[in-house]
């Protein structure tokens, strides 16, 4: 478990270059089958997030959609995109992401932690979930009392490389 701070939901945290209702931004984007994604909750949790809750998160064509909302006049320093789907029970929430300068990833902690917060605040969730990725589950917390977002989950090796100096 680590403790990732406090989550921002500012105009100005995020940071949105007017100010805005962070709890929706009113952002309507189409993809290639003209499908309609209107909305978008920001929230910064280190760095900033975007997230829009779809019915399916997998259904989103994410490789066209994600770059155009990443680069979307209202974020001067860009921003990461999260579709989301939350479950019946509130509980699960399974994500599709898109980081800003990488593209589609296959898991993204701080865009799980931002997820929960704004599922919170949308009261589509509770403040405590488990964030399904393709490759993998990570749970979060986000205690109210003081805002501050705990994530907890297993640690993988990426890569590892051997210098010789």
């Amino acid at each position: 478990t680590t403790e990732i701070g406090k989550a921002k939901i500012e105009w100005n945290e995020i940071p949105i270059s007017e100010k805005l209702d962070t709890k929706n931004l009113n952002i309507k984007i189409h993809d290639k089958n003209n499908n309609e994604y209107v909305g978008g909750t920001a929230v910064n949790v280190g760095n900033p997030h975007i997230i829009f809750f779809v019915k399916d998160c997998w259904k989103v064509d994410i490789q066209k959609i994600g770059p155009t909302i990443e680069k979307h006049h209202y974020f001067p320093e860009r921003i990461n995109v999260t579709f989301a789907e939350v479950s019946a029970d509130r509980e699960n929430i399974k994500v599709n992401v898109w980081e800003r300068g990488a593209g589609q990833t296959k898991a993204c902690g701080t865009a799980a932690c931002a997820t929960v917060v704004a599922a919170y605040f949308k009261n589509l969730a509770k403040n405590n979930c488990n964030i399904l990725f393709k490759e993998g589950i990570l749970k979060i917390n986000y205690d109210t009392s003081d805002d501050q977002v705990y994530m907890t989950g297993p640690v993988s090796e990426v890569k590892k490389i051997n210098l010789n100096i």
